[in-house]
Formats: structure tokens, C-alpha cells, sequence
């Protein structure tokens, strides 16, 4: 299982590394968790730089999608071109996502399809 861990700038480390680190304890079962985002870095929300294993687009191909939150959630809510960008396919997708980063799927193609689940 591919797994893609949506992470903007300003993410919340705990969204996102907590949910790599657990998620990849399972590669002896074919498991692989991706910090997944647009740009080759993202900075967090307290200064933490990561590098993303993957682009945005790798999205679409993975097998599940865990969509992070942070500081910046809004913003990231209300850009048009980069939601354009997460094509997700809840048909054959499995997509989770922190509370407060529900704005960022309107217009991913799964809005109705996922269903809250506080984190």
C-alpha cells in the first residue's frame, strides 16, 4: 500500500510525521508512507523543513491519502490551483484527514465521500 501524507507549508508536525512514522512500521507488510507535497521543501508551522519524498501529484496515484492541517490550512483552502492539483478517487482511494484540514476537499473529488472521523 502507497500511502500519501499531504504536507503544505505550515503543517503541523504531528499530522504529518506522527502519521509517517506509525503508518510505516507496517513496510514489512508492503506499507510506505510518503511525505507528499507541492514543493521540494515545506516548512512547518514551528520552523521543522522537511523534503518531500514525493510531489503533489503522486496524490492521485497513491493508494490512500492522509490530508495534514496547519497554520495555514485556509489559505491552502482558498487557492484554487493548488487543490486543483489533489485528484483523489474515493472509489478506489482510502482518504483521511485531520479535522481541520476539511476545507481542502471540496473540490478533490471526495468531499461527500469522506466522512469525519476527529483525529
Amino acid at each position: 500500500m502507497q500511502i500519501a501524507v499531504l504536507t503544505f507549508d505550515g503543517f503541523n508536525e504531528i499530522d504529518s510525521f506522527v502519521a509517517a512514522h506509525i503508518l510505516n512500521r507496517l513496510r514489512p507488510k508492503g506499507w510506505r508512507a510518503f511525505i507528499t507535497s507541492p514543493d521540494q521543501v515545506a516548512i512547518s508551522m514551528n520552523g521543522v523543513v522537511v523534503h518531500a519524498e514525493r510531489r503533489l501529484d503522486f496524490a492521485s496515484e497513491a493508494d490512500a491519502v492522509i490530508i495534514g492541517s496547519g497554520i495555514k490550512t485556509r489559505q491552502i483552502a482558498n487557492d484554487p490551483a493548488l487543490l486543483a492539483q489533489i485528484r483523489l478517487d474515493p472509489t478506489r482511494q482510502l482518504v483521511g484527514r485531520n479535522v481541520r484540514a476539511r476545507c481542502c476537499l471540496p473540490n478533490s473529488g471526495c468531499s461527500k465521500a469522506v466522512l469525519p472521523a476527529p483525529t
